[in-house]
């Protein structure tokens, strides 16, 4: 089905920006952008005026079942359903950074083959951790090198697009969320298991030792990295490690969570002393240039679409230093650059996947406009519409 949009402002996530343009697509790709006269050939026509069309947000942390790790069935339903609810965002494309019973791999198969609609994947599978660790119910516990590279290893067979390990532990789960578990020799077999199947790392990172290691031993995204300094930000851009920050979900977790217990009252204090941490080291990756995607957190407790985490995330970019356009650029076109699908999506251009949002206002004024999402399109088909 062919779809015009006519009279929006057009951000193509190049730099460059068209006032009251047009763009034709359909499933097959972008067709024209700019000023179309042949309104005949479209199927459906958008009225464009007071709205803004850009690439397909992309969030490059999600967990889509949630922290679930109940049966298989139950995982599956709750993957699909939060890959879904995505689209109320405008994204369309996601990675997935830990899913029980490696159902992500499946479900982007399924998108891939025409089986299912949704959103783009890029699947990471089951995390690799430690026993009684962070994430350990969703994950592959591995307390040995051994048992690391095994895991690893059968995760690369499984086709994942990532590896995710946890070497520290986080703000859910017992204990401080400081607490390094991966051993350094744990690490570094991820990482090589990495390089040999070319396959990207990344890594949760609450600890300035274990962000340090990480980031000398090759990790390809740092995901939270709170305690980032100035000196190991300047070693990320020598060596181009990838930074998703995650700021919005220890500002959900301690503002939205109302402890009823001694449990739940120490996760709001270990929320919000993060919720400082990823604050700095927000400004600080901005002011040395570090390269910077967006990833949310989606599947963390009060960080879903229904509390507007991604146009939350971008919120915080802009108040920690980052200019409008950059926001922009790191919400589309630097995640298809991490994901690399760059030449697949990412931008708007005749060729190109159509992968569309469309908002009401104008972000490059107000940022705060990525609420506002009426349209989101995947490959030229329409999945969400606020009418």
């Amino acid at each position: 089905m062919k779809t015009l949009i006519r009279n929006a402002k057009i951000i193509d996530s190049l730099g460059n920006v068209i006032e009251d343009g047009d763009i034709l697509f359909d499933e097959t790709g972008i067709l024209e952008i700019g000023r179309i006269n042949e309104e005949s050939t479209a199927d459906r026509i958008i009225d464009g005026s007071g709205k803004t069309v850009l690439p397909g947000f992309i969030d490059c942390h999600v967990h889509p079942a949630e922290l679930c790790a109940e049966d298989e069935i139950t995982v599956a339903y709750h993957a699909y359903r939060g890959t879904m609810a995505l689209t109320r965002s405008g994204i369309t494309t996601l990675r997935s950074v830990g899913t029980k019973y490696n159902a992500d791999v499946r479900l982007r198969d399924m998108i891939e083959s025409g089986q299912a609609d949704g959103p783009r994947i890029k699947a990471a599978g089951e995390p690799i951790c430690i026993t009684c660790g962070h994430c350990e119910e969703i994950g592959m516990p591995c307390d040995t090198v051994g048992e690391t590279l095994k895991a690893a290893r059968t995760l690369c067979r499984k086709r994942v697009d990532w590896l995710k390990m946890m070497p520290t532990a986080g703000v859910l789960g017992v204990g401080p969320s400081t607490e390094i578990q991966l051993s350094k020799e744990q690490i570094e077999a991820v990482i090589s298991v990495g390089r040999a199947f070319a396959t990207p790392t990344c890594a949760h990172l609450m600890n300035y030792e274990a962000l340090e290691f990480c980031v000398e031993a090759g990790l390809t995204c740092v995901e939270h990295g709170y305690d980032m300094d100035e000196r190991i930000a300047r070693r990320m851009v020598e060596l181009g490690t990838w930074y998703i920050p995650t700021a919005t979900v220890t500002l959900n977790e301690s503002t939205y969570i109302k402890p009823t217990n001694k449990h739940e009252e120490e996760l709001v204090e270990k929320a919000a002393a993060a919720q400082q941490k990823v604050r700095n080291a927000l400004k600080i990756a901005i002011r040395e240039g570090v390269k910077m995607a967006v990833g949310t957190d989606t599947g963390c407790p009060f960080t879903d679409p229904e509390h507007y985490a991604y146009a939350t995330e971008l919120y915080l970019y802009n108040i920690s230093g980052m200019e409008p356009m950059d926001i922009l650029k790191a919400a589309t076109i630097r995640g298809a650059e991490l994901l690399g699908i760059d030449s697949e999506t990412g931008t708007l251009e005749v060729g190109k996947c159509a992968d569309i949002v469309v908002l009401d206002g104008d972000p490059l004024a107000d940022v705060g406009a990525c609420r506002n999402v009426r349209y989101t399109f995947c490959r030229g088909k329409l999945l969400y519409h606020n009418a």
